[in-house]
């Protein structure tokens, strides 16, 4: 049986180590891509835990051009091709409470240049070994903060201005990609207990882990370019 393999960056804490620690206990063999892999105590723990040589931590800095073409070249030693990428780091800049006079205007710019630009960066990098897999697969992991028809606040207007950006560079890759039997979508975890989610939030991110590595194992062609939830459902809410 050919070994299942995924890239996931960010995956030092939060959705990102679950989902590492979920698909390596499912047999995947999990390319870890974290800012700062020394300090990433949480994420060698689950390395260690996990089946000797399922989770390889590489360093990667999703802003950076030379770290992401680093990363894809030691990837490439250590796997011949890629089934999934999942695009997991993201930031979330803002208190939520600023007003537009308030808000730093830089905050949209750390926003996009992780949330969007990341994305891209990180893609592009690693097309040629996902080209080399028999179904590959881009797993955008955005927000239904994203949806422009749901906006009805001025609360974080910087990441949900990311993800709806996200959400059009998902449609667009996936237009381009899908002649190469790329599957690319956008999906949302919901609203997860993590650092970036908060206290308040009600899903576990052990429960929306488990989600979305079910989703991901059952991923087919004909859901490219759609906005899904986390059980791989279409969302019915307009983008």
């Amino acid at each position: 049986m050919q070994e299942k393999t995924v890239f996931i960056t960010g995956a030092s804490r939060g959705i990102g180590l679950a989902l590492a620690g979920e698909l390596a206990r499912r047999g995947w063999r999990v390319m870890a891509g974290a800012r700062h892999p020394a300090g990433a105590y949480a994420l060698q723990r689950a390395a260690e835990n996990a089946v000797p040589g399922s989770i390889e931590i590489l360093p990667l800095d999703v802003r950076s051009d030379d770290s992401a073409q680093a990363a894809a070249e030691e990837a490439a030693t250590k796997v011949r091709s890629l089934d999934v990428l999942v695009n997991n780091a993201g930031v979330f800049p803002e208190v939520g409470s600023e007003t537009l006079e308030e808000l730093p205007l830089v905050y949209f710019e750390t926003a996009f240049s992780t949330n969007v630009v990341g994305v891209a960066r990180v893609t592009r990098v690693l097309l040629p070994l996902l080209s080399r897999a028999p179904h590959p697969r881009v797993v955008n992991i955005s927000s239904r903060a994203g949806l422009i028809s749901q906006k009805e606040d001025a609360r974080h207007i910087c990441y949900s201005a990311s993800k709806a950006a996200l959400n059009m560079l998902t449609r667009g890759m996936a237009a381009e990609l899908r002649p190469r039997g790329f599957t690319v979508v956008a999906v949302t975890p919901g609203w997860v207990n993590t650092e970036m989610g908060g206290p308040g939030a009600p899903v576990r991110v052990e429960d929306s882990a488990r989600s979305l590595a079910a989703m991901i194992e059952c991923l087919t062609p004909g859901e490219t370019g759609q906005f899904l939830d986390r059980d791989g459902k279409r969302e019915t809410s307009a983008w």
